[in-house]
């Protein structure tokens, strides 16, 4: 198969136009991938927007990003918009600075939401709230970061309650919503849940959360949440002494951010194979292109804080 790396960048240059060109379909499919679901409310101004925001912010063009999600200040995706910034915070290493931004989100998750089909206030509130945990967490606030999680496994508990009442006795599993909606959030909450077990020391969760990721992982077809999946899959396989596992995982991840032009994620790797793989030379490899991925990735709008 022969793989057209400029092909994909054109189209994340694309995205920059605002143009109105694509559909919400394809726009959803470049933010999250395939078979995410219908776009639904999605097909507006506000969500091509965020979906052209959260296209760009995966392939590291924060400054872009940040442009179309700066004026969606109300409405529907107001919410989504904010965790959107204040997770390019935290990929730039500023998680206190992202906190403001998690905390408006969760003021907002409620407010102008009235899509009880696709679920989004209980997605917006369990993204904001998982946010609020990785930022807590990123600051070595680890109790307060596990009671952001449990606050966040409320929302989903109420979703899921909600949801097998809507269903009525006689179906045998209500239905989850489109992956963009709650299910991303379900998976972004198990992301947190596994950086909190490696940072605080907690060896067997970190253990439990490989097992409990690679089942979760959506696949290929996700490219940005499978490649992000694998890493913090393989912090934690590190972390329990998997050290054979984890270098797998992660060069795994790598290969996928490679592929897909996901520079952020492409960054993470590189930076955790620096440490983890096996000889100087590929160490060292590893280490130049962290230091390319970085002189682009400012370029590009983020703000490296010492990461």
């Amino acid at each position: 198969m022969i793989h057209c790396h400029g092909c994909k960048f054109r189209k994340v240059k694309s995205l920059e136009t605002g143009h109105s060109g694509p559909s919400a379909e394809v726009l959803l499919a470049a933010a999250f991938g395939a078979d995410c679901g219908p776009a639904g409310p999605l097909d507006g101004p506000q969500g091509r927007a965020w979906l052209r925001a959260v296209a760009l912010a995966g392939a590291g063009r924060f400054a872009a990003a940040r442009t179309l999600t700066a004026p969606v200040v109300d409405g529907p995706f107001a919410s989504a918009a904010r965790c959107l910034e204040a997770s390019m915070l935290r990929q730039s290493g500023r998680h206190r600075a992202a906190a403001v931004p998690d905390g408006t989100a969760l003021a907002l998750a409620y407010t102008g939401c009235e899509q009880p089909v696709y679920d989004m206030s209980v997605a917006w509130a369990a993204d904001a709230t998982v946010g609020l945990a990785a930022d807590a967490l990123g600051t070595g606030r680890y109790a307060l970061s596990a009671r952001l999680l449990a606050r966040a496994d409320e929302h989903l508990a109420a979703h899921d309650a909600g949801a097998a009442g809507s269903a009525g006795g006689g179906a045998a599993q209500p239905s989850p919503g489109p992956w963009w909606t709650v299910p991303r959030a379900r998976l972004r909450r198990d992301w947190v849940a596994a950086e909190l077990a490696v940072y605080s020391g907690d060896a067997a969760g970190a253990a439990d959360a490989v097992g409990a990721l690679l089942t979760a992982d959506p696949g290929p077809g996700r490219p940005r949440h499978h490649a992000k999946t694998l890493l913090i899959a393989g912090a934690a396989a590190m972390a329990s002494g998997q050290a054979d596992r984890a270098v797998e995982l992660v060069e795994q991840a790598y290969r996928v951010a490679t592929e897909a032009v996901l520079n952020p994620l492409r960054w993470a790797g590189a930076k955790m194979m620096s440490g983890t793989s096996g000889g100087e030379g590929r160490g060292a490899a590893a280490a130049r292109i962290v230091a390319v991925l970085e002189e682009e990735w400012i370029r590009d709008g983020a703000d490296l804080a010492g990461v």
